[in-house]
């Protein structure tokens, strides 16, 4: 008699083809932001009008967050990934063809509607493929690649900008999303846990009902506030705050960036596997616990750094540790969505957090780089970030006290 025994089938080739389109997505967005110093000379602009950029690129995305998440929760993660790389793709493109900073604004806003659809497609991929045991680390895996991408981004792409133009990164950027896509058409093929391939959900009316009713789950989403405070003013605002504030060039700035990123390599499957294996999956805790490291380095920027008190390697080995505690948030933070809200919500769950976080990425920039502005130097930005975020993780520490064994393992 033959048995029919389903073999396990390996996530791990799965993961690193969503990691590597989200290091294509990251090249290309977070380039063009890379860059900013040197798209800020050809234009002439402040801090602030640098800062809108962000503003545009992520009001799209709270626009539509709803509909992005149940766009995924519909086609799919292989169809929502596939489609997101290529219209970025197109519209980063257009941005180097566009003469004036306005329409480039209106090209962000374009570009924020495709990553909106991001998120939740690679967010339903991986919690449709892992157990619970082992998400926080498979998250890891997955936003490890965007900080991969960032590296490249932050300082490869400024690098060739500042010799060649920042239009030439652009296109490599594009080039690089370009075959990335067709990676994605020939070999992701995303599985989930009994082995079959995932199929397209029923569309359920009831299930944004379901979703907002639920009040764990916005509980959860104000932590995104923490990820704009963070990776949404660094993005923007690191490369400016090092060329204007310490006198670094374009190209050193980048290289300090690129360390950010790295960081986020690092972290998000560190403190995944951290959370996994030492803390019973605990997610509570490790958000509290990274959102205050978080805060406490913004201190230090606001005070060591904006001194001059912290040497070229400090600030390396800085610049590398905030990666490591701002992106291991975010793989963190989506981990805990996916516990709260299963399969079967992920994707319209997830665009309740991205509201949070866009809402903050379109407020936050243009507003430290105003403090920026009128203060004169950006200690007075590193310091609200700070304050602000420490009292929004003690209110999430406070309002989640009573659902415990929710964001955590339970032994049985």
């Amino acid at each position: 008699m033959q048995n029919n025994i389903v073999k396990p089938v390996s996530t791990v080739p799965t993961l690193l083809i969503m990691a590597m389109a989200f290091a294509a997505i990251a090249i290309s967005i977070d380039g063009f932001k890379a860059m900013m110093p040197l798209v800020s000379d050809e234009f002439g602009l402040s801090s602030a009008q640098a800062g809108l950029y962000a503003t545009f690129f992520y009001i799209s995305g709270v626009a539509l967050a709803i509909f992005s998440g149940q766009i995924a929760d519909k086609l799919g993660p292989r169809k929502g990934l596939i489609g997101a790389v290529s219209v970025i793709g197109v519209f980063m493109f257009l941005h180097t063809v566009i003469p004036y900073y306005p329409l480039i604004l209106g090209l962000a806003f374009l570009t924020g509607i495709a990553f909106s659809v991001v998120t939740p497609s690679l967010n339903k991929g991986i919690i449709e493929m892992v157990d619970f045991s082992k998400r926080a680390t498979s998250n890891g895996i997955v936003h490890a690649g965007a900080s991969f991408g960032g590296i490249i981004a932050s300082y490869l792409l400024p690098t060739i900008g500042e010799r060649f133009g920042w239009r030439t990164g652009v296109f490599i950027a594009v080039g690089f999303a370009l075959f990335v896509m067709i990676i994605l058409i020939r070999m992701y093929q995303p599985r989930n846990h009994n082995g079959d391939k995932s199929g397209l959900p029923k569309n359920n009316k009831g299930q944004l009902k379901e979703v907002v009713k639920n009040p764990l789950i916005w509980i959860v989403a104000s932590m995104g506030i923490v990820v704009g405070l963070s990776v949404g003013n660094i993005t923007i605002h690191y490369t400016l705050f090092l060329t204007g504030d310490l006198a670094f060039t374009a190209s050193t700035a980048g290289f300090f960036l690129a360390l950010f990123n790295a960081g986020g390599i690092l972290g998000n499957p560190l403190f995944g596997y951290i959370n996994d294996r030492f803390l019973n999956s605990n997610r509570r805790i490790s958000l509290f616990s990274l959102a205050l490291g978080i805060a406490f380095l913004y201190l230090l920027m606001g005070s060591l750094i904006i001194e001059g008190v912290l040497p070229g390697v400090m600030l390396g080995i800085f610049s590398f540790v905030l990666g490591m505690f701002a992106f291991a948030i975010i793989g963190m933070l989506f981990t805990t969505l996916g516990d709260v809200s299963g399969p079967k919500l992920m994707g319209t769950a997830t665009a309740i957090i991205l509201i949070s976080i866009r809402l903050t990425m379109v407020v936050a920039p243009p507003f430290i780089g105003y403090l920026a502005d009128i203060s004169g130097s950006y200690a007075l930005s590193w310091y609200t970030s700070a304050i602000a975020i420490i009292l929004i993780a003690t209110t999430f520490m406070l309002l989640t006290a009573p659902h415990k064994n929710k964001l955590r393992r339970v032994s049985s």
